[in-house]
């Protein structure tokens, strides 16, 4: 990976995961996406926001950009993770815990990774 990025620990990733997800629910979906698109330009979102966690581009180590963050939040999780069923989010949370960059499937389609912020 370039840009010294070091993802963080694959156990508070699956966690900042699982919590956007309780957030998404409890918040009736809508909500969440507000929040979740506000959130955008400080590369981030809601559950990560909470996790201290940041997403960044795997190549430089920089933010991810509100393009990148469209690409990932919008295209990979909304609406692709809408069209399987969900099984998107499943290969997304397998691939977290077994690669070494922790990558979902979203941030392969973005090039990001998640950071714990510094």
């Amino acid at each position: 990976m370039g840009g010294g990025v070091t993802p963080c620990e694959n156990g508070v990733r699956l966690g900042a995961y699982l919590v956007d997800i309780l957030l998404m629910i409890v918040t009736c979906g809508i909500g969440w996406i507000i929040w979740d698109i506000v959130l955008w330009n400080q590369a981030t979102s809601p559950a990560k926001k909470m996790f201290g966690l940041q997403v960044v581009d795997i190549r430089t180590g920089a933010p991810a950009t509100m393009q990148q963050m469209l690409m990932r939040e919008l295209l990979g999780k909304i609406i692709l993770h809408t069209f399987t069923g969900g099984i998107l989010g499943l290969i997304s949370g397998i691939l977290i815990l077994v690669q070494p960059s922790r990558q979902g499937v979203w941030d392969y389609i973005s090039s990001t990774t998640v950071v714990k912020k510094s």
